[in-house]
């Protein structure tokens, strides 16, 4: 579909017919969020919302109209359209939308508009086509971040399978179905004098009224017929049946009358989903296309412009749905070969998705195949594709992608992408048998060569690092001189990737750099910043964040200036360069960038039959996944939104579990037992404890031994526990920290060394143990202020903020006399990040005890929002004051309530005035 066909409603026809009672019902729920109509084809949805869009235009209302169609299903094209069209309907400023894309463009637009007065309407046509889950959780978020003065409208012909319970408790939903849309008895007298040729009188319009039950679109196609039927009488009488008889026998009934040019001319254009008159001349050689398409849009023939020059066009859905089945049942073969003319034209406009499938609407498999494999290399470097790839070669007979060994090795990549590990296996396996039993195929060795890195990629996208690499290494031995450099760099980061999840992070490093060095040889730009993003990964586990947000922020702007933000490329980028800022305790900035990245689901999924389950499309990696989960929860859990935050996380588990990624589910539930606790819920920690016990059981002893080994992570959460549940077990938790923290300096970890230690220093403090918690800590300090790091100790509670308030005063005192202090402005951004007052701590012991925080002390920040929250202010008008998110607000809240000992609003300022705080 062109673009402005895209964004163009439906023409009103010449005779249009307002139904008064149903646009009163409209402007009667004008303060609705979302209005939903559905209802079956021909019940004028789209007409009336193209109603209700030019009466919001005439009332200075920015509106804009997407027309949905399959290809919309894909989430970063809904979104950009999405965009498109608010960015033509509202003068939102270079401001919001400058350097952003995807989620972050969108909520940069929803922000501009909270601060603004004016109001917005975004109309979606055809909405059932969507039936992408990841669609429908991008709508809800859209729902939840955009503010009041945005209103969706929606057509659909089937349910809306978004979640508006809230939204619907609140007024605000608007619901219109079938029975709003039907016309009344009275309403049916008057359509029919607007659209019909002559007046009826009441009985006639009471039958017609009876017999379609007020349904618009039969009602016209009456109209239509009766303008040409020879005995009116016996029209009407005979006037019967079920709506999908009615529609039969009416469109008979005007087709039957129109000049056979007019006929054979709607037939074949009733084949395309749109077509102009330009494909008709060209492709389908109808000259006269042009004053054809004057003749059926002068006689009101459910003709549908969808552009507003009128070039682009298509049928009422019923209309066109009729005369492709009549027309394919009566001269299919001719029907198949308008498809292949048509496919052919598409491809001269450069229109590749259309072109494929009117050649296989065609029972042209062989050239759609042609068609998919010349857009292989442009689709996959323009913007990572693979989703699109597998939608094509999924609708192509299997025998003809058996012939096409390239296509085959696409199809295996674009699966292993797409995390459909076991169908890209199979067909690994297959295509291995079908070589070693088949004919001899030329440039087989380039075959195995390509097959055997797919292995050693599937491997490594599996968490089968150890077989990975030695998979790798033995590939470089046989393959090394004559592979091609692309294919020599992924072996180079099979190996580092290997290297990585072993904690060798000289050896990942190494092989990164060699990976680069090869990526670079071959111009293969996607493959040298996977190379530098990874790099910073590892910066930042060995502490450096700073320098790793650094280089993440200046390769996210790279990546999106040359492929586009919605590219897979920009999007790994995006999810780590979130997790570095959360790491430095830039909320704001991690959330913005996770949000243009990917979505991942605040609710409870399901997991999916097969493969897949709610893990994002495009990721393959498992530090993509773990990073994209982890950051979501712990900036939904800073936000004051602790039962979202472990959604995501069990969605995470129940995904890794159904991809058999054990690591990713062991970590995450680990970080699920840390919620828990943050939120004094041990009961609950202890039931993590438990799943993770029992995930620990189905891997087997020799996994489960390796991956307890592996993961500090998941030690540390363990040790968590103990602490929250006390008991008798110090010593055995002091074994196990010092093991753990040797572990750590062996291999480099600082940011899980900064974890420990922050442990250790609590479990000192515990004891009362005061030096030893006091030193614990300040290493902890001292590394964590050289590389920047913030959440790695503020997460650990309050039992760590108390040690850190007290820390300038330890230092004053300590006996250790370290040349080496922290700074007081470290302490002060820490004791921030943990939500105490960010004034500047001094290192004598007066300053030092000053920063320990009061009970129902409160930062600067949480006395402004309690002075705004004295004037009666609803979160969301809080919000747009202080320019943060209405999570941010109920997280500054909730800090207050805890502070001051209260459950309310009214209680904080009651309490707040006794201790002369406001």
């Amino acid at each position: 579909m062109t673009t402005e066909a895209k964004f163009h409603p439906p023409a009103l026809p010449a005779r249009f017919f307002p139904v008064p009672r149903l646009h009163q019902r409209i402007a009667a729920v004008a303060g609705a969020r979302i209005v939903c109509l559905v209802a079956p084809a021909g019940f004028g949805k789209s007409t009336t919302m193209a109603h209700q869009m030019a009466a919001l235009a005439a009332l200075g209302v920015g509106s804009c109209w997407i027309n949905l169609d399959a290809a919309d299903n894909e989430v970063e094209r809904f979104l950009l359209h999405v965009t498109a069209a608010l960015a033509a309907a509202h003068p939102f400023g270079a401001g919001a939308t400058a350097h952003a894309s995807g989620r972050a463009q969108l909520l940069a637009m929803c922000n501009r508009l909270t601060h603004q007065s004016c109001d917005v309407a975004l109309f979606f046509d055809d909405y059932h086509v969507i039936d992408n889950p990841a669609v429908h959780e991008l709508m809800d978020w859209l729902l939840a971040v955009s503010p009041a003065q945005l209103t969706l409208y929606i057509g659909s012909r089937s349910r809306i399978p978004l979640k508006l319970s809230r939204l619907r408790l609140c007024g605000g939903v608007a619901d219109l179905g079938a029975a709003d849309l039907s016309l009344t008895r009275e309403e049916t007298c008057a359509f029919m004098d607007v659209v019909s040729a002559g007046a009826l009188d009441g009985a006639h319009c009471g039958v017609l009224y009876e017999r379609t039950e007020g349904w618009a679109a039969g009602l016209q196609l009456a109209a239509i017929a009766l303008q040409n039927a020879a005995d009116r009488e016996r029209f009407i009488h005979d006037f019967s049946g079920s709506a999908h008889d009615i529609a039969s026998y009416l469109m008979e009934a005007v087709l039957a009358r129109l000049p056979p040019q007019v006929d054979q001319f709607m037939s074949r254009t009733a084949l395309f989903d749109r077509f102009s008159g330009r494909l008709c001349q060209d492709a389908l050689a109808l000259r006269d296309a042009p004053e054809l398409i004057d003749w059926i849009a002068a006689h009101n023939l459910f003709l549908i412009p969808l552009d507003r020059r009128g070039e682009s066009f298509r049928y009422h859905h019923l209309l066109g749905e009729y005369l492709r089945t009549r027309y394919l049942n009566a001269d299919g073969a001719a029907a198949r070969a308008d498809y292949r003319a048509a496919s052919h034209w598409c491809e001269r406009a450069g229109e590749n998705d259309e072109a494929i499938r009117y050649a296989l609407a065609g029972d042209d498999s062989t050239r759609a195949v042609d068609l998919i494999a010349g857009c292989v290399d442009e689709l996959i470097r323009a913007r990572a594709g693979f989703d699109t790839l597998l939608r094509w070669m999924s609708a192509v007979p299997y025998r003809l992608l058996a012939q096409r060994v390239q296509l085959r090795l696409t199809f295996i990549r674009s699966s292993i992408w797409n995390n459909r590990f076991e169908q890209a296996e199979s067909a690994l396996a297959e295509l291995e048998y079908d070589l070693g039993t088949g004919a001899p195929v030329a440039g087989v060795g380039a075959i195995l060569c390509t097959m055997e890195m797919l292995w050693c990629l599937l491997y490594a996208f599996q968490d089968k690092t150890a077989l990975a690499a030695s998979r790798s290494r033995a590939w470089l031995a046989r393959w090394g001189g004559s592979a091609q450099p692309s294919d020599i760099a992924r072996a180079h980061i099979a190996i580092g990737y290997s290297a990585y999840v072993a904690h060798d992070y000289a050896v990942a490093e190494q092989s990164c750099q060699s990976a680069e060095t090869f990526y670079a040889a071959a111009d293969f730009y996607s493959g040298v910043v996977w190379t530098e993003r990874f790099i910073s990964i590892i910066r930042l586990e060995q502490g450096q964040a700073r320098e790793a947000e650094r280089v993440l922020a200046a390769l996210y702007i790279a990546n999106r200036d040359r492929l586009g933000a919605d590219s897979m490329v920009a999007s790994h980028t995006g999810v780590h360069l979130a997790q570095a800022a959360y790491e430095l305790d830039k909320i704001d900035a991690a959330a913005a960038a996770l949000d243009s990245a990917l979505t991942i689901p605040t609710d409870t999924v399901a997991p999916a039959q097969g493969e897949g389950g709610p893990i994002p499309h495009g990721f393959g990696l498992l530090e993509d996944y773990m990073a994209a989960y982890l950051t979501r929860a712990r900036l939904l859990c800073v936000q004051g939104q602790g039962g979202a935050a472990d959604s995501v996380l069990a969605n995470g588990v129940a995904s890794a579990l159904q991809c058999k990624q054990v690591r990713l589910a062991r970590i995450l539930m680990a970080e699920r037992i840390r919620l828990a606790l943050r939120q004094d819920e041990v009961g609950l920690a202890a039931s993590h404890e438990h799943a993770l016990d029992a995930i620990d059981a189905t891997a087997g002893p020799a996994a489960r031994g390796r991956a307890e080994a592996e993961e500090v992570a998941v030690g540390i959460a363990r040790i968590r526990l103990r602490l929250a549940q006390g008991g008798a077990e110090a010593g055995a938790i002091g074994a196990r920290l010092q093991e753990l923290i040797a572990r750590a300096r062996l291999q480099t970890r600082l940011r899980m060394l900064v974890k420990l230690l922050c442990l250790q220093a609590r479990y000192h403090g515990v004891r009362a143990e005061h030096e030893e918690a006091g030193a614990a800590l300040h290493e902890a300090l001292l590394i964590g202020e050289e590389g920047g790091l913030c959440r790695s100790i503020a997460d650990e509670g309050p039992q760590v903020r108390a040690l850190v308030a007290s820390h300038g005063a330890w230092q004053a005192h300590s006996r250790r006399r370290d040349a080496r202090l922290v700074t007081p402005d470290y302490l002060a951004h820490l004791l921030a990040a943990c939500g105490a007052p960010a004034h500047p701590v001094a290192d004598d012991a007066a300053a030092g005890a000053a920063a320990l925080p009061e009970a129902h002390a409160l930062s600067p920040r949480e006395v402004q929002v309690l002075k705004l929250a004295e004037r009666g202010l609803a979160n969301r008008e809080l919000a747009a004051l202080l320019f943060v998110s209405e999570g941010t607000v109920k997280w500054h809240l909730h800090n207050i309530f805890a502070k001051l000992a209260v459950r309310n609003r009214s209680g904080a300022v009651a309490r707040a005035r006794s201790l002369n705080l406001l």
